[in-house]
């Protein structure tokens, strides 16, 4: 049997009479979140707001965000097929005939269009297995990132596991740094953006470096994305400064998304 199923999408329109920030703050109470977010939101037409639901939850969403002012729409999605019976293995063979086609990178990507936001509380208790190793420096290319460390060097994008952007105060400045999960390697890697060389990398190379990093956050988030991103730094992809953290926050940032991504529950969360 065949069921088909749809996602609620934002048409970048919001009723009239109504404002961006009264819409936002219905929406930020609607879905038990920031305004600054729903703000964001509002200014991404084409932002899915739920996905693979029938046909009539969608129609649920759509009249309870009607309420706040926005204007969504619904889309079918790829309809997915349901089986009661599961086939022997030998039935299973002549049904799915061998296919030595493997699917282009577009086709690929097509299957996660954005990167899985996640919001970590600040609350855990700091876990000194995910203290961040310190970077010297980070360059790379279109196909890979250099930690240029001994141990672990050119990582492929894809095993990029999770991002996050922050402001670090050490003594009387601040500094930028890149905090970065790679997979099977249990504590992160950090590094100061001014550590970065962008010239490798196929990005724009701005005179500040904090453009440069946001386009390279961009790049990673093009070449993998299932990769886990940290609210706050796709905040700051849209212009806002990176959130600021002391050295113990710093740690109680990595441990949340640390432990997240030991529990394996990252897609609930998203």
């Amino acid at each position: 049997m065949t069921e088909t199923i749809y996602k609620v999408v934002f048409s970048g329109e919001i009723a009239a009479g109504k404002s961006e920030a009264d819409v936002a703050a219905r929406m930020a109470a609607l879905f038990k979140t920031t305004s600054d977010r729903m703000l964001l939101m509002l200014k991404r037409p084409g932002t899915i707001i739920k996905k693979d639901v029938d046909l009539e939850t969608a129609k649920k969403y759509i009249n309870a965000i009607s309420s706040t002012g926005a204007i969504c729409k619904i889309d079918p999605a790829e309809p997915v097929v349901e089986s009661h019976a599961k086939p022997s293995s030998a039935s299973a063979e002549k049904l799915a005939p061998k296919s030595t086609h493997k699917p282009a990178a577009s086709e690929q990507t097509a299957k996660t269009a954005e990167p899985r936001v996640v919001v970590i509380q600040l609350s855990n208790k700091p876990d000194n297995r995910f203290a961040p190793l310190l970077l010297e420096k980070i360059s790379g290319s279109a196909d890979c990132i250099d930690l240029n460390v001994n141990d672990v060097s050119e990582i492929l994008y894809d095993r990029i596991v999770a991002l996050a952007a922050f402001n670090e105060n050490i003594g009387p400045e601040i500094k930028t740094k890149l905090l970065m999960f790679i997979r099977s390697i249990e504590r992160p890697f950090s590094c100061d953006i001014d550590h970065i060389i962008y010239d490798g990398f196929p990005i724009k190379v701005f005179p500040k470096n904090i453009a440069s990093f946001r386009g390279l956050i961009h790049l990673i988030c093009k070449q993998n994305p299932s990769v886990i991103l940290e609210e706050t730094t796709l905040d700051f992809l849209s212009g806002s400064q990176p959130q600021q953290l002391d050295e113990q926050k710093m740690l109680k940032l990595s441990t949340g998304i640390g432990l997240l991504i030991e529990s394996g529950d990252v897609d609930a969360q998203t």
